[in-house]
C-alpha cells in the first residue's frame, strides 16, 4: 500500500522513460510558439483591466457615475434632462438586475442571463432547453441582445425587435468607451447563479454564538427545522401530470429543496470572521437565515458585507445601524430605535417641560450606547439642540443617593434613564420629592420581564419605550406561529425568539416565490425589499422598500397601570422614526 507522499519505486526502465518524457515535454514548452503567451494576455475592456471595468461598470449601474467620476447624463420623457446620479439603472432595474414594477410601469430585467436569451410573452422563465423539450413554438417578444443592440436601447430606447421602450426609461448619452464598460457590466450582472444553489437544493446556514442558552437555541431551531422538513416534502407531488405541462414545468422548475446548517461561533468576536470564512469555504451557502447572539451582531454583519452574503432577520437587539449597508435585513434598529422613539415622543408633546432641560443618564455597555445615540441623533435632527448626557462609570448603578445628587445639580425636566432595573428603588424614592422631573423614560427591551417590578409610586411619572405590538392584542396574531412549533416544549414567549423566527420564515417563503428561479443573492434581497407590508407576530407591522434594512420602524410609548398586577397601557400612537 502506497501512502500519500511516499517516494515512487519501480523498475529502472520506467524511471529512464519518465526522464526522457519529461525532457521532451520541457523542450516542447521552451519551443512553444508565442501564440500561447499571447493567449494568456489579460483581457481588457475599453483599455481597462477586466476587474476594474467591472467595478466602474457597477458604479455606473448603481450610482450613475461615469468612469471619469462625472455624473451620467440622460433624458427622460423625450426632452427632460436628468442626472444619472438621481436616476440610476439600479433605481428601477434593482441591484440584481431582474427588474421591478411600480405605478403601473414594469421594468424589465437587464441582467446578463436574461439579456443573452430571447424573451417570450408566455412562460418567460422556462430555459431554452425546457422550451425545446416541451416543443413550445410561442413567438418571441424580442431576440437576444447583441452588444450593439444593448448600446442602442441604452442610447435611444429601442430594443432588438424594434419596439420603443416607455418614455420613463432614460436615454443615456454615453461615449463608446463608457458604453463598453456598462455593457460589460450588464453581461456579467446576475449571469450565473450565486453559490449555495444547484439543480436540486438551496443551502442556508444559521449562526449561533456560544453564550446563547440551549433553550433559546431550541426556540430558534425548532421552527426552522420544522419548516425545512415541511418544505422538502413538497417535491413528492411534482410527478403529477399537471406539472408536466408548460405552466406546471415553469412553476415546479423554481422549486429547490432546502438545507440548513448551524454555524456555531466560539471565542472572542475578533475571531469570528476567521471561523465564518472557514465555514463558508467548506460549505458555500446562498444566505444566512435568522441567527442569534446576546452580543453585538457587527462582526457577522461585516462578514456578510465583505462576502456579499445575505442574512435574513438575525435575532439581536444590537444590529448595525447603517443607511448604506446592504446584505443584512433586520427586524428593527434595536435599542437605537427606542432612543429615537423617546426623542420624537417628547418633541410631539405640547409641554415646555418635555424639551426644556433634557438629560440622558447612560449606563456603560452597548445597550446604553445605542439607546443614547438613537436619542441624541434624533434630538439634533429635530432641531432641538444638544441634550446633556451623563455616563456612569464601569459597574456603577443608579441608587437613590446618586440619582438625587444628579437631579439636584442638573434640575432636568425630562430624564432618559438608560440603565437596567437597578434604578427601580431610586425611582421609587423619588416620587413626590422637589427634584422629581416631569418625565422619566426607561427602555422596556433593556428591562425585559422586570419591567412589571417598577415601584407603583414611580409609575405616574415613568414612561416606557415599547417596540412591540400592544400586549392586549398580541395573542390574536402570535397564535398563528403555533403551526411551526411541533416538538417544541420549552417555549418562553417573553423572549419572542420562536415567534420572530416564524416571522422570518414567512418572509423567506414569500422571498423564495418572488425570486422564482433567478437564484442571485442581490436579487433575493431585491425581492425581500419589494414585499408589501406584513402583519406578523411581535411587531405592529413589517414594511419594506428597496434598500430598506429595518422592517419595523416604530415604537409605542407605554406606562404601567397601578395595582399589584400592573399591565402596560398605551400612551401614544405608533411613533415612527
Amino acid at each position: 500500500m502506497q501512502e500519500s507522499g511516499d517516494p515512487v519505486s519501480g523498475a529502472g526502465w520506467s524511471n529512464s522513460f519518465g526522464r526522457i518524457l519529461a525532457g521532451i515535454l520541457g523542450l516542447s514548452l521552451l519551443l512553444a510558439p508565442p501564440a500561447l503567451a499571447r493567449d494568456k494576455k489579460p483581457k481588457t475592456i475599453a483599455g481597462l483591466p477586466e476587474a476594474k471595468a467591472l467595478a466602474l461598470g457597477e458604479r455606473m449601474y448603481r450610482e450613475g457615475i461615469l468612469p471619469s467620476g462625472e455624473p451620467m447624463q440622460s433624458v427622460v420623457s423625450t426632452d427632460v434632462p436628468v442626472a444619472g446620479t438621481s436616476f440610476s439603472c439600479a433605481s428601477c432595474h434593482l441591484r440584481g438586475g431582474l427588474g421591478s414594477w411600480e405605478g403601473g410601469i414594469v421594468t424589465l430585467p437587464t441582467n446578463g442571463a436574461k439579456l443573452a436569451q430571447p424573451r417570450y410573452w408566455k412562460f418567460p422563465n422556462l430555459s431554452p432547453e425546457e422550451r425545446a423539450e416541451l416543443k413550445l413554438q410561442n413567438p418571441q417578444a424580442r431576440p437576444a441582445y447583441t452588444d450593439p443592440a444593448l448600446a442602442r436601447v441604452i442610447r435611444v430606447g429601442i430594443d432588438p425587435s424594434g419596439y420603443e421602450l416607455h418614455a420613463a426609461m432614460p436615454r443615456y448619452e454615453l461615449k463608446d468607451k463608457d458604453m463598453a464598460v456598462l455593457v460589460h457590466y450588464l453581461r456579467n450582472l446576475s449571469a450565473e447563479w450565486s453559490p449555495g444553489v444547484d439543480a436540486t437544493t438551496i443551502r442556508f446556514a444559521t449562526v449561533i454564538t456560544e453564550e446563547v442558552r440551549p433553550e433559546d437555541q431550541e426556540a430558534m431551531l425548532a421552527p426552522m427545522n420544522n419548516y425545512v422538513a415541511r418544505h422538502n416534502q413538497l417535491s413528492s407531488g411534482f410527478g403529477n401530470r399537471m406539472y408536466l405541462a408548460p405552466g406546471g414545468s415553469e412553476m415546479s422548475g423554481a422549486y429547490r429543496k432546502l438545507s440548513l446548517s448551524v454555524w456555531r461561533l466560539k471565542g472572542a468576536p475578533e475571531t469570528w470572521d476567521r471561523q465564518l470564512s472557514a465555514y463558508l469555504a467548506k460549505e458555500p451557502v446562498f444566505a444566512l437565515l435568522g441567527g442569534i447572539s446576546y452580543g453585538e451582531w457587527r462582526p457577522i454583519h461585516t462578514f456578510c458585507e465583505n462576502h456579499r452574503l445575505p442574512c435574513l432577520f438575525p435575532l439581536t437587539d444590537l444590529p448595525v445601524v447603517s443607511e448604506t449597508d446592504w446584505y443584512t435585513q433586520y427586524f428593527s434598529k434595536g435599542y437605537y430605535q427606542e432612543g429615537q422613539a423617546a426623542a420624537r415622543y417628547l418633541q410631539s408633546l405640547d409641554e415646555r417641560a418635555a424639551t426644556e432641560r433634557v438629560l440622558q443618564i447612560v449606563q456603560e455597555g452597548p445597550e446604553g450606547r445605542d439607546l443614547s445615540a438613537g436619542f441624541r441623533e434624533t434630538w439634533q435632527e429635530l432641531g432641538l439642540g444638544v441634550a446633556k448626557q451623563i455616563r456612569l462609570g464601569k459597574g456603577e448603578q443608579v441608587d437613590a443617593v446618586t440619582l438625587g445628587a444628579i437631579l439636584q445639580r442638573e434640575q432636568p425636566t425630562a430624564v432618559l434613564l438608560w440603565t437596567d432595573a437597578s434604578c427601580f428603588e431610586a425611582l421609587g424614592d423619588l416620587a413626590g420629592r422637589p427634584e422629581m422631573p416631569k418625565f422619566v423614560f426607561l427602555a422596556s427591551s433593556r428591562l425585559g420581564a422586570q419591567i412589571y417590578k417598577l415601584p407603583e409610586q414611580a409609575r405616574p411619572f415613568t414612561w416606557l419605550t415599547y417596540p412591540y405590538r400592544d400586549p392586549q392584542v398580541e395573542p390574536n396574531v402570535s397564535k398563528y406561529a403555533n403551526s411551526l412549533f411541533a416538538g417544541f416544549t420549552n417555549r418562553n414567549p417573553e423572549t419572542r425568539i420562536a415567534t420572530r423566527t416564524y416571522s422570518m420564515i414567512q418572509i423567506l417563503i414569500q422571498g423564495l416565490m418572488d425570486m422564482d428561479r433567478n437564484y442571485y443573492r442581490d436579487n433575493f434581497m431585491d425581492r425581500i425589499g419589494m414585499q408589501r407590508d406584513q402583519v406578523l407576530p411581535d411587531y405592529l407591522r413589517l414594511s419594506f422598500g428597496p434598500g430598506q434594512r429595518y422592517a419595523s420602524k416604530g415604537c409605542y410609548i407605554m406606562q404601567l397601570s397601578p395595582g399589584p398586577e400592573p399591565r402596560l397601557v398605551r400612551k401614544s400612537e405608533w411613533v415612527t422614526h
